[in-house]
């Protein structure tokens, strides 16, 4: 399981944005999850070119069966809505619903804070490690939907496939979703349709998914508050064996730390 996008932005990386599964990740998950699931079937048999995409071919003097038991064309289309006709059938196509903010927090987790571990070592050799705050950490969760189309040229295939995807979200990868951030809260089938297409009739059916995804962003402390000098002195005061006047200051930022 694995995406293969970019966010196409630096807003992300500039506002320490470090998680935000809602629209854009979690679509490219469920492709994901859709097409490693088929490559396992045989007769909806799933095969990527060199770049990842589905590796369609122009089926002219092809042998129908190619895909069953070879690699040279895909028998499905997975991927998301497109500006374009339906290349390929049978076809499953990812879009997105919408997504709603849900709190976790009055304060979007502004409490929260990252401490980093630092060594430090005197002048005789002795190490110590203290925890120096490092971010705070801000986050909130997205109710976030997504439909996936289903769009074939038989009846059997529509229902095979919408009952073979609502079980792989529902309970297959149940929790490999949930492991990669998001949650699969309801999955639902929904009614049987069809269209005309060209010179016949395609049919559809829609498998819904209602999720929850989160969000993390972490603010550098140096980047929001005064710097102060924290001094440390080490000895052991039993022993009198502590270096005289040994000191090392060590800047970090405190000021507005919630308590």
């Amino acid at each position: 399981m694995a995406t293969g996008g970019f966010f196409y932005s630096d807003l992300f990386s500039i506002h320490k944005v470090i998680q935000n599964t809602q629209i854009l990740f979690a679509k490219e998950l469920i492709v994901g999850e859709l097409r490693e699931y088929f490559s396992e079937d045989s007769n909806y048999h799933y095969v990527a070119d060199e770049y990842g995409h589905p590796k369609v071919i122009n089926m002219t003097d092809v042998n129908p069966k190619a895909g069953l038991e070879d690699e040279i064309s895909t028998r499905i289309y997975i991927g998301m809505e497109d500006k374009e006709d339906v290349p390929f059938l049978p076809s499953v196509l990812v879009k997105h619903t919408g997504a709603t903010y849900k709190p976790i927090s009055f304060n979007q987790e502004n409490k929260c804070l990252q401490k980093e571990a630092r060594l430090f070592i005197d002048g005789y050799g002795r190490q110590y490690i203290t925890y120096v705050p490092r971010y705070f950490i801000f986050g909130g969760a997205w109710d976030t939907n997504f439909d996936i189309d289903i769009i074939t040229e038989g009846t059997q295939d529509r229902s095979i496939l919408s009952e073979a995807i609502s079980m792989l979200f529902q309970t297959i990868r149940y929790f490999d979703m949930q492991y990669a951030g998001l949650f699969v809260k309801s999955t639902r089938v929904g009614g049987e349709n069809k269209e005309d297409y060209k010179n016949g009739k395609i049919f559809r059916q829609t498998v819904s998914l209602e999720c929850r995804g989160e969000y993390r962003r972490i603010v550098p402390i140096e980047s929001v508050v005064d710097v102060i000098d924290i001094c440390v002195e080490f000895g052991n005061v039993t022993t009198n064996s502590y270096a005289q006047n040994l000191q090392f200051n060590y800047q970090f930022d405190l000021t507005d730390i919630p308590v």
